[in-house]
């Protein structure tokens, strides 16, 4: 049953957690960790920590896809926004934590996300009546399973943030979808543990965050244009800001 009464957060306020959790992680990596390295100061414990309050944000963003694209009324608007974003983002992205304009093996986490959207774009449309012009349930399976292993071998190769896991992670929050509270929480401690498992214990901390998912009403908050493009955008601006402080720093 749904929280009625009392506390509730919107998709906006579950927004605000995951864009805080994730400007502290790209700073302590980009800025902290690098510096610390550079001058010998590095505080380890301090800099897990701060690593730690960054892993709250990758599990929160893949609950707001997996959402949004229960909500949305254009899934293919809603993946070309995605596009745009995570081109938008990669310069921003290596420049800010690897210190280069181009890193050819990493590649930032908004194309986890699109590899994630598509994949269960996929797997929802399978679910109709013609699939593709397939009626048949088997080959209906077979090309999901196609499609599923070709969006793996994307991550893998692409070198996106989480890889694979990040991936598996936003298929597995979509399979366990519910507008129940109790399902929205195993979706989500679900998907953290995948994460905990394919990419260690510090993912672990996320786990916290079925605290404010707990308290979500499943509405996403005000519309407006400057809250949506300050949410949109906070990204790669957040990502070109630290690098620009890591340039005058080093």
């Amino acid at each position: 049953m749904e929280n009625k009464a009392g506390f509730q957060i919107t998709g906006n306020g579950l927004k605000l957690i995951a864009i805080i959790t994730m400007l502290v992680d790209h700073a302590t990596y980009g800025l902290y960790y690098t510096y610390g390295m550079a001058n010998d100061c590095l505080n380890w414990e301090l800099y897990r920590f701060l690593r730690g309050v960054g892993r709250m944000a990758f599990p929160i963003y893949c609950f707001l896809l997996v959402e949004g694209f229960f909500h949305t009324r254009n899934v293919k608007k809603y993946a070309i926004r995605l596009v745009i974003l995570a081109l938008l983002s990669e310069i921003p992205f290596d420049w800010s934590l690897f210190g280069d304009l181009f890193v050819w093996n990493k590649t930032n986490v908004v194309f986890t996300l699109l590899i994630g959207l598509l994949l269960i774009w996929i797997l929802e449309e399978s679910k109709k009546e013609k699939f593709w012009g397939i009626e048949n349930i088997v080959a209906k399976k077979l090309v999901v399973l196609l499609c599923y292993v070709a969006g793996m071998v994307a991550a893998y190769f692409a070198s996106v943030d989480y890889n694979i896991v990040g991936v598996a992670v936003i298929v597995l929050m979509y399979c366990l979808h519910g507008e129940e509270r109790n399902r929205r929480l195993l979706a989500f401690a679900a998907g953290v543990a995948i994460l905990t498992l394919g990419c260690g214990t510090l993912e672990s901390a996320a786990f916290l965050m079925l605290i404010p998912i707990a308290f979500y009403n499943g509405k996403r908050g005000s519309s407006s244009k400057i809250m949506r493009y300050s949410f949109n955008y906070f990204y790669p601006i957040h990502l070109f800001i630290i690098g620009i402080v890591r340039a005058i720093l080093l």
